[in-house]
């Protein structure tokens, strides 16, 4: 009896301590609240990743068509695809027609890793955030299948988090910030040392060829 007793405590402060973990990890907006532990596995697919360095990995196109694309859960007819985007210097554009719906950049609309997470990629990438915004437009019901995205318009850096809402308003999907979009993140890519040597063969070259001109003239 003493050791069942035991046992039974003990599982009772396990599962004290997993209550933390299993918290929904978004914060409510607008009028969306958090259903008890939201999953992050709302995908961004796109051209290519930024290197790992950055928080935000996925490289997305305007004006060219990207998936949103959800992996494991169950969810229903009348679930919402709702994306989210933090723009730099101001909210402008559309995604798939839709005009996103402004506001100024809040964190309190975004956890606070994807606020780390937005602006640390806005750093990574040199880009200067002199008014940062957000906005949000939710894209219609989302059936299990990945969703074709085109964002026309939005500003380079424009960072990109998607939302699954269920029929109460709940959201019960959300994106982590490694698989966020990042519209147009460019960066300046490092010869490899074969790349180095080579140039630098060709300039010895080049040097010589205009020494050997220099000398018969």
């Amino acid at each position: 009896m003493r050791a069942l007793k035991i046992t039974l405590v003990a599982l009772t402060l396990t599962l004290v301590a997993a209550l933390p973990a299993m918290a929904a990890n978004c914060d409510p907006f607008a009028s969306f609240t958090c259903a008890q532990g939201a999953s992050a596995n709302v995908k961004f697919v796109g051209t290519g990743n930024l290197p790992t360095q950055s928080p935000d990995q996925v490289i997305l196109a305007n004006n060219v068509a990207f998936d949103v694309n959800v992996t494991g859960g169950k969810f229903a007819a009348g679930d919402d695809l709702v994306i989210i985007a933090a723009a730099p210097n101001g909210m402008t554009g559309t995604l798939n027609g839709m005009s996103l719906t402004p506001g100024s950049f809040n964190p309190a609309n975004l956890t606070n890793s994807q606020v780390a997470g937005i602006t640390g990629t806005w750093s990574f990438l040199g880009i200067p955030a002199n008014n940062a915004q957000y906005g949000y437009v939710n894209l219609g019901a989302f059936s299990g299948v990945p969703i074709s995205v085109t964002a026309i318009g939005l500003g380079q850096g424009t960072v990109l988090y998607g939302l699954i809402v269920n029929s109460d308003g709940q959201i019960i999907a959300t994106t982590a910030n490694s698989e966020a979009g990042v519209l147009d993140g460019g960066t300046t890519t490092t010869p490899e040392p074969a790349s180095l040597t080579l140039l630098g063969t060709g300039l010895a070259g080049l040097a010589g060829l205009v020494r050997r001109k220099l000398v018969k003239s």
